[in-house]
């Protein structure tokens, strides 16, 4: 037998007191019950009093009442009985004694900390995009009503891109010498597995490219660079696969002079080579004119390895590689030539190059990395006056040769507590051995990305390099 309803006066306070936390009336019933629960002054099988009598007392609308019995019907501490009223359901004390009982402490969250601004190559300015017909892009490859076979999306990727690549970097090839890929290091994977074959690299080199080449197993041997590039005396007199960044070495900035490419080029022939040219950030040169893609001087001897992410956004993950006669038979997974590449990524920026707003957007993007780059150069000579600058010519970043290591790290620091991070040649260091070449000094070369410093912060970022 249910036990007779609990008293009115007793258990409930009249009016209804208000709530200052926004949850309403419904929720003050509500926490009444689990609050007499687990005090023991209302115990399972008691009845509750009729919603009429009850919004009476509280004067509240019935209505309201309605609402917290039937939370608590839902929550399972009560059950409702048509024609026998409301109780309270067993086992619903030991349900208030829980979501009653205090929690874990909970330690206070630490105040945030001061955001780090990113001085280190290999992010552009996302800002300089043209949103509006970033979207239109975005908006054309996605408004197809039937999904669009994959095949079809990677070959018009591939048409674009060997019309933009003989206007733009002047590598001749037909839409059926390009293989796409989820970023440049599977490329360099696929590439390196499928060559099978020891690998050489500038050393310093790109670290994420020696880590792809290294996962595949095959020996990695470091060739140091010079003022001039790679120094091609210094590679195995042997059938290898040579990584370059002939354009702006990564990390030093260098430009690969015309003897040493084509040095580079008579080694591959002699040996069977095959020279792996990655033109990261080619799209950008100041005050020269670029030298010629290696691909341009000796297609049957170099693959051309492309990106997005330095022209665009890293986010946009596809990278494209133009192999010779010789590689046509570079395994083809997945579907079409791209294993992993997203479709929707592939029509978008088909449709981004094809009308326009990829060159659009080169010319605005050199523009301001011009006016940003000669904002840093002004205030190295001012700052830095002694400092040795290199890589100037093209790219997104420069490298800036401080004399020491002592005084690379007290850079290092006076930046860091500004809240700046940069990165360092000597981290790129492949072998951790000391250069013996004329080159770049890599115990002392700081890397400094103008990409992302407006010219009005140029003397602020700069005067950090200042001696203190």
């Amino acid at each position: 037998m249910p036990r007779p309803p609990a008293r009115i006066p007793d258990l409930w306070p009249s009016p209804l007191p208000p709530r200052d936390d926004g949850r309403g009336a419904p929720q003050a019933i509500v926490d009444l019950i689990l609050d007499a629960l687990d005090r023991a002054t209302l115990h399972p099988g008691d009845s509750l009093p009729s919603s009429r009598a009850l919004a009476a007392h509280l004067s509240v609308p019935r209505g309201v009442v309605t609402v917290a019995y039937d939370t608590l019907a839902a929550m399972g501490v009560a059950r409702t009985v048509p024609g026998s009223g409301t109780t309270i359901a067993d086992g619903s004390d030991g349900l208030a004694h829980a979501l009653l009982s205090p929690g874990p402490t909970v330690r206070p969250t630490p105040p945030p900390a001061r955001p780090v601004i990113s001085l280190e190559p290999g992010l552009p300015d996302v800002a300089l995009i043209d949103e509006r017909r970033w979207r239109r892009s975005w908006r054309h490859a996605t408004r197809l009503i039937a999904p669009a076979d994959l095949d079809a999306r990677i070959a018009e990727l591939r048409t674009v891109l060997a019309a933009q690549l003989r206007r733009s970097r002047a590598v001749v090839c037909a839409p059926s010498d390009i293989r796409l890929f989820p970023g440049v290091n599977p490329a360099l994977r696929t590439i390196a597995d499928w060559f099978d074959a020891p690998i050489a690299m500038e050393d310093p080199g790109y670290r994420r490219a020696f880590d792809a080449f290294r996962a595949t197993g095959r020996p990695v041997v470091s060739v140091p660079v010079d003022d001039e590039g790679l120094v091609v005396d210094r590679l195995p007199d042997r059938r290898c696969l040579v990584y370059v960044t002939p354009a702006h070495q990564y990390p030093t900035g260098v430009r690969m002079s015309m003897s040493r490419r084509l040095a580079l080029l008579r080694w591959a022939r002699a040996t069977g080579g095959l020279v792996l040219e990655d033109d990261y950030d080619g799209e950008f040169s100041y005050d020269v004119a670029p030298l010629p893609a290696l691909h341009r001087l000796a297609p049957e001897s170099v693959v051309y390895i492309g990106t997005a992410s330095k022209a665009l956004s890293p986010l946009l993950r596809i990278a494209w590689a133009v192999v010779p006669e010789r590689c046509r038979d570079l395994p083809h997974t997945g579907n079409g030539s791209g294993a992993g590449v997203d479709g929707t990524a592939a029509t978008m920026l088909a449709h981004f190059i094809s009308s326009g707003a990829w060159d659009n957007h080169i010319a605005r993007a050199s523009r301001t990395y011009g006016a940003r780059r000669a904002a840093v150069r002004r205030a190295l000579a001012v700052h830095v006056p002694d400092a040795r600058v290199i890589g100037v010519e093209a790219g997104l970043h420069l490298t800036v040769d401080l004399g020491s290591p002592a005084m690379l790290a007290t850079v290092l620091g006076n930046l860091a507590d500004h809240g700046y991070r940069a990165g360092t040649v000597a981290a790129h260091a492949l072998q951790g051995r000391e250069s013996p070449d004329p080159g770049p000094r890599e115990h002392a070369g700081l890397l400094l990305s103008y990409a992302v410093i407006p010219e009005t912060r140029a003397d602020t970022v700069v005067r950090l390099l200042a001696p203190r």
